[in-house]
């Protein structure tokens, strides 16, 4: 990779980290910690102990996950540790310095849960999809999906964060907020999952009399794979999801009578930009 192409890719992930953290951060002040939601992660212990003893969010957030990042560092590289330092760094003081002159936006739980629990899943999802973590139980996601990296991040967090919240709860006693953190996890989540379906691979397996003709017309219009099945009637195309229905555009002006079929792919490793790799 180039050197400046290399500087873009960082200084777009930065981007995102920050745009994340104040999503995440915004989040917790208009919407979780009014409300007593309990969020999950270190996050969620914060709001607890705030609850319980009036310790800040952010400064509990930012001791908590101090030792936390550095066991993580040991297994996921420098990269994570220098992006998690600033996310957890970012989150802990926007929490502290936005609760003072941000008002609650909305005395409703039940909006609480859900807009909050959107709005978190949005900034957290473009933090882990920029390399780094919000520490907590996204450390704990990132080294198991290094072992296993066919399980998605988000089903990960949900365990971690489901034994936070009911802790959370009990400490507290008080069952309404137990299933309204429940309701607000569960849509943090989804929405976790949406911001990486941005990006998410497909691959498309099309059935034609030409198919080598087709091939190279995809890989001359579009950036992606294309491989020729074995059996010679067909080939599959490796690309972005956002760019199937172009991937229908050029397949049907060849032929319009071709058949396809496409499917996301939870799991792949290097770029799918490369059009030559197969050739």
């Amino acid at each position: 990779m180039g050197k400046s192409l290399q500087t873009k890719q960082i200084a777009n992930e930065v981007l995102w980290i920050v745009v994340g953290c104040l999503l995440y951060s915004l989040s917790v002040v208009w919407f979780i910690d009014p409300a007593q939601i309990i969020p999950g992660s270190v996050t969620g212990i914060a709001v607890v102990t705030k609850a319980l003893f009036g310790i800040p969010i952010g400064v509990l957030n930012l001791v908590v996950n101090i030792p936390l990042v550095l066991i993580g560092v040991f297994y996921l590289g420098k990269k994570l540790l220098v992006y998690t330092a600033l996310t957890v760094f970012l989150n802990s003081i926007l929490m502290d310095q936005l609760a003072t002159v941000l008002q609650p936006m909305t005395q409703d739980i039940l909006l609480a849960s859900v807009i909050g629990g959107v709005m978190m899943g949005i900034g957290l999802g473009m933090i882990l999809k920029a390399g780094a973590t919000t520490g907590g139980t996204t450390v704990v996601g990132r080294l198991v999906v290094r072992k296993y990296p066919n399980l998605p991040i988000s089903n990960i967090l949900l365990v971690g964060d489901f034994i936070i919240i009911t802790v959370g709860s009990i400490l507290l006693k008080n069952w309404d907020l137990f299933l309204y953190s429940v309701m607000d996890l569960y849509v943090c989540v989804v929405a976790i999952d949406k911001v990486y379906e941005i990006d998410r691979r497909s691959a498309a397996v099309i059935y034609a009399r030409r198919p080598e003709a087709m091939a190279k017309q995809l890989q001359s219009k579009l950036p992606c794979r294309v491989v020729l099945n074995d059996s010679g009637a067909s080939l599959t195309c490796y690309c972005r999801k956002r760019l199937i229905n172009q991937v229908q555009k050029i397949t049907q002006s060849l032929e319009p009578d071709a058949v396809c079929a496409t499917v996301d792919l939870t799991y792949t490793f290097g770029r799918i930009d490369q059009p030559d790799l197969f050739q």
